[in-house]
């Protein structure tokens, strides 16, 4: 059978999750930026929501691929595109994050002024590509903090890969597939527990007690790079180790 529609179709949703995901970040630093932090952190759990769209279409697709009994040297090509694709378009969103948190503090003022969140939201890429006059982001060395970088390249490297791995078990007991499946939300909500109890609170406490707003930035942007390394690079050794393994 000819996998390659699903398989272009895992690539794309899981992608997409981690584009929207990054954005979701710079929608922070936008807030930061413009001192408007409480609607700021509404606005990157508006976004974030979105990956819903695309975790709903994936989670289907893999399950389908396992039943019809994908082999498991072209699964493992499939997830090691999957995770190249997401952490190469989420470093070209850090790349352009000028431009990113200059369209995103466009969004929270226009918020601000009343403006519905959705609406803003859809035309984000607008004003993303639109020259504005009104708004100045001053570019600056991102100073990494070691701790957020680290931290982050760990929990994501959980996150992207927790997923993927019990799927892939779940091709070595075909009878018992179903309830493998099942245990995928077991293993991403252990990365998002590590995400919500240890590094968050460090950054929201940098934001709410820094009057120093560079210092916060630097702070997202750390999580986000670590973020870029756990599923560019270990996530991907880790995929490696596999196929040797397989």
């Amino acid at each position: 059978m000819n996998y390659n529609f699903l398989i272009l179709a895992v690539i794309v949703c899981f992608s997409c999750i981690h584009i929207i995901e990054v954005l979701s970040f710079m929608a922070r630093i936008a807030g930061v930026k413009e001192n408007k932090k409480s609607l700021a952190y509404s606005l990157q759990n508006a976004i974030f929501m979105l990956t819903r769209f695309f975790m709903m279409a994936l989670l289907p697709v893999l399950g389908l691929l396992i039943d019809k009994g994908i082999n498991k040297s072209s699964y493992l090509f499939m997830v090691f595109f999957a995770l190249l694709g997401a952490s190469f378009f989420s470093l070209l969103v850090y790349l352009a994050r000028m431009k990113v948190i200059q369209a995103f503090s466009k969004i929270i003022n226009n918020i601000a002024k009343g403006k519905n969140i959705f609406k803003e939201i859809i035309l984000f890429p607008f004003y993303f590509l639109e020259r504005s006059k009104d708004i100045k982001i001053k570019k600056q060395v991102v100073a990494v903090n070691k701790s957020i970088f680290f931290s982050s390249s760990l929990v994501f490297c959980i996150y992207s890969l927790s997923v993927f791995m019990v799927f892939f078990i779940a091709l070595f007991f075909p009878d018992y597939r179903t309830m493998i499946s099942q245990l995928s939300g077991v293993t991403n909500a252990f990365a998002t527990v590590l995400l919500t109890f240890i590094i968050e609170p460090k950054i929201s406490r940098s934001i709410d007690l820094n009057e120093d707003s560079e210092q916060s930035e630097n702070m997202l942007l750390s999580l986000i790079l670590g973020r870029i390394f756990g599923v560019g690079v270990i996530s991907q050794v880790v995929i490696l180790g596999v196929v040797f393994c397989v």
